[in-house]
């Protein structure tokens, strides 16, 4: 089984509510870079998957220009999906290999933004 150098952010009403995993390192201190949720808000890659609705796989992140609305993603990111949570969330997860996904890891983390909807949405 392959491990993945994964960066999992979650983006709900707003809010950045998880952001686990490897993360770029910020140039005037070296700590990890924090995820400025609004500003990836604006971003198009965001709105896009929100707009769909459905699952974003960039297979090959080098190939989108839409990189730089992603700061916060370690420089050796290859892969990333964009997962929409409900109506108000998001999950991005970012891989270190081109293609790195497999359908499975797909299903798997669509089925997992359910669960996390589910859940966040409750009172």
């Amino acid at each position: 089984m392959r491990m993945y150098q994964v960066l999992l952010f979650v983006n709900y009403f707003g809010n950045c509510k998880l952001q686990v995993g490897v993360a770029a390192a910020s140039p005037e201190d070296g700590n990890a870079v924090n995820v400025d949720a609004q500003k990836f808000m604006q971003g198009s890659l965001y709105k896009s998957a929100m707009e769909s609705k459905k699952q974003s796989y960039l297979a090959n992140l080098a190939l989108y220009p839409g990189r730089t609305e992603l700061p916060f993603l370690p420089t050796n990111t290859q892969a990333l999906i964009l997962q929409p949570i409900g109506d108000e969330g998001i999950a991005v997860i970012g891989g270190d290999t081109i293609r790195g996904f497999t359908n499975l890891d797909q299903a798997w983390i669509a089925m997992i933004a359910d669960k996390l909807d589910a859940t966040l949405s409750k009172p």
